[in-house]
């Protein structure tokens, strides 16, 4: 459970950011949640719509009239819905950001312990996020050969913040300093994965203390997605990873890998994204061809299937 703050009140400048699309009853639930919490009684809550058709608007604006909306085309994905909410709240006067994915419910007291220590100590601060049943933990991590490495073990709630290079979006607090030092999150190319990886690793390498703060607990959803396959899971077939090189769906879109890979590593990332595209064609020689069925084959005959 977080600790409470001196920062809990609507004169301190704390705005939560909570890109939405498509998911009312997910969005009103996390809503009701702060409200139960009394979160609207100490910060500001901007809600980008990013052109839900699902009824999202409509409900937002009968049971939650004083949460801020702003909407999108449909073309912001997340990152570009944090960086329009993040702009918005600066431009009226925010002095410390949180981000808020609309499927992670905070403990009572996590995000002011969030919002309180990062102004306190001018750091990025994110929370820790579990997902029951699963055994996922959304937290962050380090750089590991140039690709983020997820914390093995993440501290129990009751441990000190802890510095990381990273941090997940999930609930993280960003302060004035952070942003008047090393701007806004990159959206045009990084539209849904790796936008908070590289920001918080941006303030990272920029001297800023980036920490995860495991008294700010969350309850998240398990993100099943393709967002977080690996190429070896069996529901992937070979045209289903040569496609995901232009889904911004999957982590291995390549434009948003790409401007990753040469923001975070230089030439180096660069010659990463290539290797990348050639395992994707040994790939297909394994899961396409005979190759595979060869395998197969011998593995049956050696009895291992």
């Amino acid at each position: 459970m977080g600790r409470a703050s001196n920062h809990a009140d609507k004169e301190a400048g704390v705005w939560i950011v909570m890109p939405v699309h498509n998911r009312r009853e997910t969005t009103a639930r996390c809503l009701g949640h702060l409200r139960m919490l009394g979160v609207f009684e100490w910060a500001q809550v901007l809600v980008v719509d990013d052109g839900s058709t699902d009824g999202t608007h409509l409900m937002l604006e009968q049971d939650f009239p004083c949460v801020r909306i702003l909407h999108g085309d449909g073309g912001l994905w997340w990152s570009g819905a944090i960086r329009l909410g993040m702009q918005t709240a600066i431009q009226l006067g925010a002095r410390c950001v949180v981000w808020l994915n609309d499927d992670t419910l905070p403990q009572s007291g996590a995000l002011e312990c969030l919002a309180g220590l990062a102004m306190e100590s001018s750091a990025v601060c994110g929370g820790v996020a579990r997902t029951p049943p699963e055994s996922y933990v959304y937290a962050g991590g380090v750089m590991h050969k140039r690709w983020p490495q997820r914390l093995e073990t993440v501290p129990g709630p009751e441990s000190a913040p802890l510095a990381l290079e990273w941090l997940h979006g999930n609930t993280v607090a960003i302060p004035a300093a952070v942003w008047r030092r090393i701007g806004l999150p990159e959206a045009r190319w990084m539209k849904q994965t790796f936008s908070d990886i590289e920001y918080t690793l941006r303030a990272h390498r920029a001297g800023i203390p980036v920490l995860l703060v495991p008294a700010a607990q969350s309850v998240a959803q398990f993100n099943d997605s393709a967002c977080y396959w690996s190429w070896a899971d069996p529901r992937l077939s070979w045209w289903d990873i040569l496609r995901g090189f232009g889904s911004l769906k999957v982590w291995w879109y390549l434009p948003g890998l790409a401007c990753f890979k040469v923001t975070t590593s230089g030439l180096m990332g660069g010659c990463d994204c290539l290797w990348l595209c050639i395992k994707a064609v040994l790939a297909g020689l394994y899961k396409g061809t005979a190759i595979r069925r060869l395998t197969e084959n011998i593995k049956k005959t050696n009895g291992l299937l």
